[in-house]
């Protein structure tokens, strides 16, 4: 669990150390029309983390809840122009990471065990703070990977 805290104290900074120097116009660019750009990523970590973030204190107060199923790809698709947007993206992740800190904060061993269900994914708390070191972890690659495709397209 320690891991996975640490991997959440260090996004703020290294999503916007992902994103340094790049102008507004080359952070909407897809590579393809099947690969998102580096501002859909941000939005779609905020969004992610915020879920989770909104999620694990039921979870810790409510053993056994369940979660319906979420399409992201259908969220995205719905998403509002508005929220497109490099520093709301940012804020949202520094905030969504102050959340999940605040929440882990102090929780027992026993409470990081209760079970919740995601659809029909069966999954302990402690899973929520795992997954959201690994999304942010994977979406920083994603970055790195989209901003490197847009940059060879300039050349």
């Amino acid at each position: 669990m320690r891991d996975a805290l640490d991997a959440l104290r260090s996004f703020p900074g290294r999503f916007r150390r992902s994103i340094e120097g790049l102008p507004d116009a080359e952070l909407e660019v897809r590579p393809a029309p099947d690969v998102w750009s580096v501002l859909e990523y941000l939005v779609h970590t905020r969004e992610v983390l915020d879920i989770i973030g909104m999620g694990l204190p039921l979870v810790l107060e409510q053993p056994g809840i369940a979660f319906p199923e979420l399409d992201v790809d259908e969220s995205a698709a719905t998403r509002p122009d508005w929220v497109m947007e490099r520093d709301l993206a940012l804020g949202g992740i520094d905030q969504a990471v102050a959340v999940l800190l605040a929440e882990a904060d102090g929780v027992t061993d026993e409470a990081w065990t209760r079970p919740f269900t995601i659809g029909t994914e069966a999954h302990d708390a402690g899973w929520n703070v795992r997954h959201a070191a690994h999304e942010g972890a994977h979406h920083l690659r994603d970055i790195e990977r989209v901003r490197a495709l847009v940059s060879r397209a300039d050349d």
